[in-house]
């Protein structure tokens, strides 16, 4: 489960980083609200951190940190687009629940004694 919730988190954190891109890109890098897409940017490096820590099994709490600001955002996400919901919050909502679930779970394999 431990793998499941980093690699489950990498591509959340890949998705969000290309999502930000290409909307810099198509918007000219005059968005809207530059904060924002730089803010969206630093969770997607944050998720792919927490990733790559879940799957060497190290800093269970950064792993923890990032699989609850992937609920965080989620939530977010979804009040912003309450009135239509497409495919793509329908995903985003299952890959940002599942890492939380399963590092939570699985905490026992962090604090496993190296001897």
């Amino acid at each position: 489960m431990r793998q499941a919730a980093g690699i489950t988190l990498m591509i959340l954190g890949a998705l969000l980083l290309v999502g930000c891109v290409v909307l810099l890109i198509d918007y000219s890098i005059n968005v809207h609200d530059p904060v924002f897409d730089i803010s969206f940017m630093i969770c997607g490096a944050f998720f792919i951190t927490g990733g790559v820590f879940c799957l060497k099994k190290k800093y269970w709490g950064l792993c923890l940190a990032s699989a609850l600001v992937a609920i965080f955002i989620m939530i977010s996400w979804l009040i912003d687009s309450y009135t239509s919901l497409t495919w793509l919050d329908w995903i985003y909502s299952i890959l940002a629940t599942l890492p939380i679930i399963f590092v939570s779970l699985r905490k026992s394999e962090w604090s496993e004694s190296k001897a």
